[in-house]
């Protein structure tokens, strides 16, 4: 292959003018045989669409198809301009707004410039030709001014304490589900910071618009008992009897405590946080009836949304949770139950709480994969796939067996290891890829002299990634 070859831009995005009849120009679409996504410049630069196949994860709001909006920080609570997708907030949340006693406080919406107005965005080519979209905001001023209801009037801060600025830079591969991101947190101003982000994708909740299918769209965290909240908790559900009664009654049926059922049905904290649903798996199912969320440490730098109507997987991987950094709530993800609009389920990601010196900025990496499974709960994620059965030898058939989606097209390789630690055998098994899920039954002979399997997946140049393993 001569050098010109090597040095070709492998071409996996376009820009598309009213892409899906969205009525906005210049839309950036990365795609490959498995996988589609789609940044808005003018929607704040959020990622509008994350497809495997024909399945989206996100949940996109048509009613703000085609806007955009100026970086005025002069929004009331009721205008937030929720595009829908994979967005961000500037965290601590709990001091980025004045109140009308002068003091720090949160504001719903959040801040407008880096939230919701137009990014900037661009297409880079890396030196081994692979594509990226980078987006950048504007620089976010903070504290941001809030609305006081009494006075009628806007509360503005007397000085600005700092000034921020957002890069995103994403990519994708040619044979692989995998999005590959890394995101910049800058202080652009002239006084120390103590920020982090918030990452969020809002996924789909139902099935067809008129259905109310929640219990089909589920999310998982992995824990540990070791890894506890500040409190001592192991999580935190922030939804109380009285908070839920109130949001039905107010936005969905009058109700009445003296009816036995509405009390069994609507006075408590919520139904849908489903608990652990295999050892250091807890689960979580969307519900119409409920505002609010879950906060929890992962403990595998993983978290994991299912549209189980068509089996298909959504993860995130993160980077791994440090107990000696500082985060927001103590927590690096959660997961948010939103009965605005026709509802979403949002899983979140959390960074550390960095302190910026004027000029410094902190970097942060992602990954996100999706692929067809066969059944939930998700028991781990790793680089190469998901498990939803683990490896396991059935000594009675002498078969190994394992259920699991993939991240990359490639070839499964069984490697078998003696007591000594020596491959004595590999055996490739069957073709995979992200649109099928892969289930593993395959025959031993000669058991006892093994000591360890492991499950690859070989890919096109050769390159071999751990999916599973069993010690015997």
């Amino acid at each position: 292959m001569s050098s010109c070859e090597l040095e070709k831009p492998i071409q996996t995005i376009s820009i598309v003018n009213n892409y899906k009849n969205w009525q906005w120009d210049s839309v950036f679409v990365a795609k490959n045989k498995y996988i589609s996504l789609a940044v808005v410049p003018q929607a704040a630069g959020r990622v509008l669409e994350y497809n495997l196949g024909d399945v989206p994860s996100l949940w996109l709001n048509p009613d703000l198809f085609g806007k955009s909006f100026a970086s005025s920080e002069e929004v009331k609570t009721d205008e937030w301009r929720n595009f829908g997708g994979y967005r961000l907030v500037p965290i601590p949340v709990d001091n980025c707004a004045i109140g009308a006693d002068g003091k720090k406080t949160k504001r719903w919406p959040p801040p407008v410039t880096i939230g919701d107005s137009p990014y900037k965005v661009k297409l880079s080519t890396d030196k081994n030709g692979h594509q990226s979209i980078d987006v950048e905001s504007g620089i976010q001023e903070l504290p941001v001014p809030t609305f006081d209801t009494k006075s009628q009037k806007f509360i503005y801060p007397e000085v600005i304490d700092e000034r921020l600025q957002y890069k995103r830079s994403l990519r994708i591969e040619t044979a692989s589900s995998l999005v590959f991101i890394k995101h910049t947190l800058m202080n652009r101003g002239n006084k120390t910071v103590k920020r982090g982000i918030m990452t969020t994708s809002q996924h789909i909740s139902r099935s067809q618009p008129e259905l109310e299918d929640g219990e089909n769209f589920r999310a998982y965290i992995p824990f540990d008992e070791g890894l506890k909240m500040p409190d001592g908790e192991q999580y935190h559900i922030n939804v109380t009897p009285e908070s839920r009664w109130r949001y039905v009654d107010r936005n969905r049926m009058p109700l009445n405590k003296n009816n036995p059922e509405h009390v069994k049905k609507y006075y408590n904290h919520g139904t849908n946080w489903n608990g652990e649903v295999a050892p250091g798996i807890f689960e979580i199912q969307y519900d119409y009836y409920l505002m609010g969320g879950f906060h929890m440490i992962s403990s595998k730098n993983w978290l994991c949304y299912v549209n189980r109507t068509n089996n298909t997987a959504f993860v995130k991987i993160m980077e791994p949770f440090d107990p000696s950094l500082d985060y927001d709530f103590g927590v690096n993800a959660a997961i948010y139950n939103s009965g605005m609009v026709t509802g979403y389920l949002e899983t979140e990601v959390k960074t550390p709480i960095h302190t910026l010196l004027p000029g410094e900025s902190f970097d942060y990496e992602e990954m996100q994969g999706a692929a067809k499974i066969v059944s939930t709960p998700i028991l781990d994620v790793n680089r190469t796939g998901i498990i939803t059965k683990k490896l396991n030898f059935d000594r009675v058939t002498t078969s190994l067996n394992g259920e699991y989606g993939v991240f990359n097209e490639g070839v499964a390789v069984l490697q078998l290891f003696d007591k000594s630690g020596e491959i004595v055998k590999k055996i490739e098994l069957e073709k995979v890829n992200p649109l099928k899920a892969f289930i593993f039954n395959c025959s031993l002979e000669d058991e006892a002299r093994l000591s360890e399997c492991q499950l690859l997946i070989k890919g096109d140049y050769g390159e071999e990634y751990l999916l599973d393993s069993f010690t015997f």
